[in-house]
């Protein structure tokens, strides 16, 4: 017998591979939720520890081993009814992995106790969520008599042991937890319900829920001789379950008995042999976007064995994503096909070479998992391109793969950020291309910028084909260093700086800044007052930290605060006490900058700096860096780690003890003196004065879309349009006269503006800039965003937010700060109909907060944050002075 080292590997994992399953849960006669976990393969059991968290507050659970058998004990009055509870089980304080068992499925959740509805799910930890929580949930069933099916319909009369009253009647569908609600007609005269629509349904069993009022009953069928019936989507056999009413979908489905696929003429021709009726009937051919959830329609050749369809390669290459392929029949009823494939074998060939735009890339064709039809790209054109070297301003390296790439040129660019003038340099595989200051003056667009390398490929036409940036070999990333640097005039006289850096994923660019011909530089700027701070945020804004703080210093202290912001920003003009305000790149700002011992910035200081923030830039290295920060830490990781710097920060400003020790200690290396709990300079002016009624909609960005082409393709776009042209959440805000407000990011502002003009008058668009962000919070009664810190500013004022988290697992792909349920404070939608719901929730509940404890997110609840801050500063500045007499120094009239 020979040697099949697959068969060796996976027995070695079976005997090695640590596993932990969750195989079961029940409630015991004692009101315990009993969780039963496998584990497999561990050397010791003797340091376990579970715990259970609400986000707020974490508490040892009993447990007990038997063998491999380890069951968790959770006491049911443990649970909170608003906040997700989280079970982590431990050994020797490494958390364990958690899977759910496949053929625990049934055992995902636990139904009922004391009038409420739990789910228990597993992904990493277990989670237990109580659904509806506004509901109590019924131990009585009602009875479904007298009911009658048709196509996408189905009807019953409700009778109960008592009269049914209630005004608010609402029915969903629940199958493992999972609530989804269903659009019905309900007479509460008969009683009775139909139900028109099951498209919110996937497959599997589904039980029917009424909801009246404040109350919720399971409906069960008793002697009646039940059917099925068909949907669009589905076949629905009706059933019961110990007397419960059950609707098992099962997607139509048409079996393939051989495919065939081919290339020709910029698309992709399939041919699937099956039985297909063709009298007296038409169909369309549906290409479904997995991700994005768009369709593409196709004309249907029928032939003698089944049918045939071409399909434009644009839409099985375009955004890179899974795509599905459904039949749909035209006609009175419309019925939307699975393809089944009962064996990969019927695939004659599988994946074909493609040319598309100049590329070749290779498509496969396959059956997926439900044994439907998809297509998904194997290989995209791979551009290999690499800086080896920079000397001298030369920069050496090469690009590869040239084949894949048909009839196209190749280029060398440098990019400006801020106003994308290029400047391009033709290459072949080797290169060797010198930059010269002139050049390089002439792209960039502004006095301090960015301007960015990429390799561009061109087709016979001029067309861009590719644009991607290209990594430097000798890369050694901090924020305030460089590799080369070239010095320019210009026509006037102004001094250019270029200096070669790199990004933190090793993409190579240049900093460049500006100074002006009449700007007279002090030879000796090592001697820095100590009276002089210099404040700000971006370039471009005065609406956070920054700002809040400036002004208390102005108000409260002798300090000589200077904030700085370009000219042209629309906050600019709103600034009082212009004097202390600064033009980014003027002289005078030149002239602070050299002489200020106390630099405070919300972000990196490059936006307060007219300069590089560098060793032997106008004695950078003698000042005290503050990190105001823009945010609560906690959630995404951020590039501000102690280790991303030659001179980092020497004061990180934080708002609680949870966030100094477990985030920028343990996680960004910052030492104990160097981090101060403070809390935020703007939480000082947040006010729940008036009462708002309004729903602020602003989602934070995503760092994956580098391009418009990408912006308008994505699920982001696509999900909040669609969000904002909801036909039931337009109805909604008009039923309760309540405004969304959509304030996009500042990337995102552009696109949403025409996409706003053509919604509902319901739904207006902030333009940015036209209100601060901290007047948009206090102004609005409810806000909705997706991973966005500011939601700690709207928590602070007790009002409620609820979280979008479509994507949740590809934002936060680099890792999470803190898990998800101790910083997200209140409710959680992961998808649109969830959304509305929510929504429907907060504005019939008149925009009532959830119940939240802030004290592990945010420390001081009060409006002496910029004190703080300011004592913070002072004590860096002055370490031989204890607390006390720091408090008293440079306060106007208030010393102590």
């Amino acid at each position: 017998m020979g040697f099949n080292k697959t068969t060796l590997i996976k027995k070695v994992k079976k005997y090695i591979v640590k596993r932990t399953m969750v195989i079961g849960s029940y409630l015991n006669e004692n009101n315990e939720l009993k969780i039963e976990v496998q584990a497999k393969n561990f050397l010791t059991y003797n340091h376990i520890r579970a715990t259970i968290s609400d986000g707020t507050h974490a508490k040892e659970l009993e447990w007990q081993r038997e063998k491999n058998l380890i069951t968790i004990t959770v006491p049911i009055q443990l649970l909170s009814d608003t906040n997700n509870n989280v079970i982590r089980l431990m050994n020797h304080n490494q958390t364990f992995w958690l899977k759910m068992d496949e053929e625990a499925e049934d055992s995902q959740h636990f139904q009922m106790y004391q009038g409420k509805y739990y789910r228990l799910s597993v992904h990493k930890t277990i989670s237990i969520k109580r659904l509806l929580p506004e509901i109590n949930f019924s131990e009585e069933r009602l009875t479904l008599t007298n009911m009658q099916t048709d196509f996408n319909h189905f009807s019953g009369e409700l009778t109960a042991d008592h009269p049914i009253q209630g005004d608010v009647w609402k029915v969903f569908a629940v199958k493992n937890g999972t609530i989804k609600p269903l659009e019905a007609e309900i007479n509460k005269e008969v009683p009775s319900l139909e139900i028109f629509d099951w498209q919110a349904l996937s497959n599997g069993s589904w039980q029917l829920l009424l909801s009246i009022d404040e109350k919720a009953y399971f409906l069960k069928a008793v002697d009646e001789e039940l059917s099925s019936f068909d949907t669009p989507n589905h076949q629905v056999r009706i059933r019961t379950k110990e007397e419960l009413l059950q609707f098992y979908l099962v997607s139509h489905r048409l079996p393939v008995h051989d495919v065939e696929v081919a290339t020709e003429n910029q698309a992709v021709e399939l041919n699937l042999t099956m039985d297909i009726q063709q009298q007296e009937q038409s169909y369309i051919f549906i290409v479904e976007d997995t991700r994005l959830d768009t369709e593409s329609h196709y004309e249907v050749y029928l032939t003698n064995t089944g049918l045939n369809i071409s399909i434009n390669h644009e839409d099985l290459l375009e955004g890179g994503t899974f795509k599905r392929f459904f039949l749909m029949s035209q006609g009175e009823k419309s019925y939307k096909y699975q393809f089944f494939i009962d064996s990969a074998k019927v695939f004659k060939k599988r994946s074909l070479k493609v040319d598309y735009h100049s590329q070749e890339f290779l498509l496969r064709i396959y059956r997926r998992k439900d044994r439907s039809i998809g297509s998904m790209i194997v290989r995209r054109p791979k551009l290999k391109r690499l800086i080896k070297q920079v000397e001298n301003f030369n920069f050496s390296g090469y690009i590869g793969n040239l084949r894949v790439f048909k009839e196209c040129t190749f280029y060398l660019a440098v990019e400006d950020r801020n106003t994308f003038d290029i400047k391009e340099y033709p290459i072949a595989e080797d290169f060797d291309i010198p930059l010269r200051a002139n050049d390089l003056i002439s792209v960039k667009g502004k006095e301090k910028s960015v301007l960015d390398f990429f390799i561009v490929v061109k087709d016979v036409d001029g067309n861009q084909v590719r644009k991607e940036k290209i990594k430097y070999e000798l890369a050694d990333y901090r924020k305030d260093n460089y590799y080369e640097s070239l010095q320019g005039e210009d026509e006037s006289g102004n001094q250019h700086y270029f200096l070669v850096t790199t990004t933190p994923f090793g993409n190579l660019k240049i900093e460049t800044f500006m100074v002006p011909f009449d700007v007279e530089m002090q030879q000796d700027t090592s001697e820095k007052d100590d009276n002089i701070w210099l404040i700000g945020e971006r370039y471009n804004t005065a609406q956070d930290n920054g700002i809040a703080l400036f002004r208390w210093l102005r108000a409260n202290t002798n300090i000589q605060a200077y904030y700085v912001i370009e000219a042209d920003a629309e906050d600019y003009q709103a600034l009082p006490d212009k004097e202390h305000v600064l033009t980014f790149g003027s002289k005078v700002h030149f002239e602070i900058a050299s002489r200020a011992k106390v630099l405070l910035g919300t972000h990196d200081l490059e936006n307060l700096l007219p300069y590089k923030p560098a060793k032997g830039f106008f004695g950078y290295e003698d000042t005290v860096k503050v990190f105001l920060q823009h945010g609560v830490l906690g959630r995404k990781p951020v590039e501000y780690d102690k280790k991303n710097y030659e001179l980092p920060f020497d004061l990180f400003i934080v708002s609680s003890d949870p966030e100094k020790y477990d985030v920028v200690m343990d996680k960004m290396g910052y030492e104990e003196e160097e981090v101060a709990v403070t809390g935020l300079a703007r939480f000082d002016h947040l006010t729940t004065t008036n009462q708002p009624r309004d729903i602020l909609l602003m989602p934070t960005w995503r760092d994956w879309i580098h391009t418009d082409e990408q912006f308008l393709k994505s699920q982001y776009y696509n999900y909040y349009y669609s969000l904002i042209h909801n036909e039931k959440l337009l109805e909604l805000l008009e039923e309760y006269d309540v405004n969304l407000h959509f304030y996009p990011h500042y990337r995102a502002q552009d696109f949403f503006a025409q996409d706003i003009a053509e919604a509902n008058s319901r739904v207006k668009f902030i333009r940015l800039g036209s209100k601060t962000v901290q007047q948009l919070l206090i102004d609005h009664a409810l806000l909705v965003t997706d991973y966005s810190s500011v939601s700690f500013d709207f928590t602070l004022m007790n009002k409620p937010v609820i979280y979008y988290h479509f994507d949740v697992q590809r934002f936060f792909k680099r890792g999470i700060l803190r898990p998800v349920e101790e910083t997200f404070l209140g409710k959680i939608a992961k998808n649109e109909t969830e959304m509305v719901d929510l929504l429907t929730e907060s504005i019939e509940n008149h925009f009532k907060n959830f119940d939240i404890e802030l004290d592990n997110i945010i420390k001081y609840q009060d409006h002496r944050n910029c004190e703080r801050t300011y004592q913070a500063v002072m004590r860096k500045l002055s370490k031989e002075l204890d607390h006390e007499q720091t408090e008293s120094i440079d306060y106007k009239g208030q010393a102590e």
